[in-house]
C-alpha cells in the first residue's frame, strides 16, 4: 500500500509568526501544483468537531487570509509528520505533510483522489510511505 501515487509539493518558510506560519511553494522542486503557491499551517482554534490536532493547513484562495479555504487539520505520525485530507469536487484525498528539524521547509505529498476507507490501510500507507528526510 507504500506504493499509492502522490504528488510531492516542497515549501519554504516565508514568515513565521505566535499563531501561524506562512509557507511559499519552492518551484523549482515542485513540478505538479495541486494546491496553492502560498500556504499557512496556523494553531488549531477549535472551531470544528475535529480532535487531536494543534495545526491547520488553509491554501492562499482569496486575498483574506480569514476567509481562504480552510482544507485539514494535521494529524500526528510521528515526529514532525503529519497526515489530513482535503475534499474537493465530492472526492477525498490524502495528505502526508513532513517538516524538516526546524520547521523552515515543509513537504506536503497529495495523493489526488484517494484516502484509505480503514484504519489498517491508513497505517499500511504512512509506514510505506517514502518521506523526503
Amino acid at each position: 500500500m507504500g506504493n499509492a501515487n502522490y504528488f510531492r509539493h516542497v515549501y519554504k518558510l516565508d514568515r513565521a509568526l505566535k499563531s501561524y506560519s506562512v509557507y511559499q511553494l519552492d518551484k523549482e522542486h515542485t513540478a505538479t501544483n495541486l494546491l496553492t503557491d502560498i500556504l499557512r499551517i496556523e494553531q488549531y482554534r477549535n472551531k470544528s468537531n475535529a480532535t487531536n490536532i494543534q495545526d491547520y493547513l488553509r491554501l492562499r484562495t482569496l486575498n483574506n487570509w480569514q476567509f481562504c479555504e480552510q482544507v485539514t487539520g494535521l494529524r500526528l505520525f510521528k515526529s514532525n509528520i503529519f497526515y489530513g485530507d482535503r475534499k474537493k469536487d465530492g472526492k477525498k484525498s490524502m495528505l502526508i505533510f513532513q517538516f524538516n528539524k526546524d520547521r523552515t521547509i515543509l513537504f506536503i505529498d497529495v495523493f489526488r483522489s484517494f484516502y484509505p476507507f480503514n484504519k489498517g490501510m491508513l497505517g499500511n500507507i504512512l509506514y510505506g510511505h517514502k518521506y523526503a528526510i
